[in-house]
Parts: C-alpha cells; sequence; structure tokens
C-alpha cells in the first residue's frame, strides 16, 4: 500500500474509487513543549532549582505566619485567664460584702448597739410643733427669714 503525499482521500462508496481532495492542506510548524531542539540540561535543572527555593520560601513564610499566629493566641487566653481570676475574685468580694452589710444593718443589731453603747431607749411621747402658715410666703422666703433673724441675734 502506497501513501501519495500528506493529503486525506476522501472514500465515497458511490464511486469505489480513490480521489485527492480538491482542497490542498498547507503545513504549519510548531513549536510544542518538549520538542525543542538543542534543550540545554543544565536550563532544566536551574528551573527546578528555583521552583525549589521558592517552594521553601512559601513554607517558611506560612510556617513563620502560623508561629506568629500561635504565640498571639497564647498570649490573649493569658490575658483571658488572668481577667476570669479578677472577675472571679470581683465576685467572691462581692458575696463577702453582702454577708456583711446584711449583718451590719440587721435591724436587732442596731436596736442592741443603742441601747447598750449610747443608752438610747424609745420615746414615751411624741412632741409635735406646729408652725403658723402664711399662705403668701414660700419656703425660701420663711428660711431667708429664719437666717436674717439668727443674723440679728448674734450680732
Amino acid at each position: 500500500m502506497a501513501y501519495r503525499g500528506n493529503a486525506a482521500y476522501q472514500l465515497d462508496f458511490e464511486q469505489q474509487a480513490w480521489e485527492i481532495p480538491a482542497r490542498g492542506l498547507s503545513v504549519h510548524e510548531g513549536g510544542a513543549a518538549g520538542t525543542r531542539p538543542h534543550a540545554d540540561p543544565m536550563a532544566d535543572v536551574f528551573a527546578l532549582a528555583k521552583a525549589a527555593i521558592v517552594l521553601t520560601a512559601m513554607l517558611f513564610v506560612l510556617g513563620g505566619a502560623r508561629v506568629a499566629l500561635t504565640a498571639q493566641t497564647v498570649s490573649v487566653l493569658k490575658e483571658v485567664s488572668v481577667a476570669e481570676a479578677t472577675l472571679d475574685s470581683a465576685f467572691d468580694t462581692r458575696t463577702e460584702l453582702r454577708v456583711e452589710r446584711s449583718a451590719l444593718s440587721s435591724a436587732d443589731r442596731i436596736q442592741r448597739i443603742a441601747t447598750e453603747n449610747y443608752g438610747m431607749v424609745y420615746a414615751s411621747e411624741v412632741e409635735t410643733i406646729s408652725l403658723p402658715q402664711d399662705g403668701g410666703t414660700s419656703a425660701d422666703d420663711a428660711q431667708s427669714a429664719e437666717v436674717a433673724s439668727d443674723a440679728d441675734s448674734m450680732a
């Protein structure tokens, strides 16, 4: 079987003959990868070394970022722990102060201290003082009149 050129033949079942196609084919040269005529093996080694250095640098940067993030997280966790301890201490102090206030403000305790230490007793009589009220004077006027009368009596 012989080939005549690089043209494809059309198989026509009606004619049962081999014919050369009507259109001609043109040749296009391409530069496919790996088909370089004079590839430099050292260039490939340098390209691999360059890729390895870039990859190593990227891993180094990512590792440094991870370490920095971990260190920051640890410092924040320490601050949170200190804040929690301070808050727990404040709650304990508040509870103690509430108990002490409750004990100190007890009516029985106040009455006992007043009678035993200060000799106070309940009043047997209640005195009531009534002041005449003028319809036109206000509380401020009455107070200023009282201050004026006190100043006259001192002089």
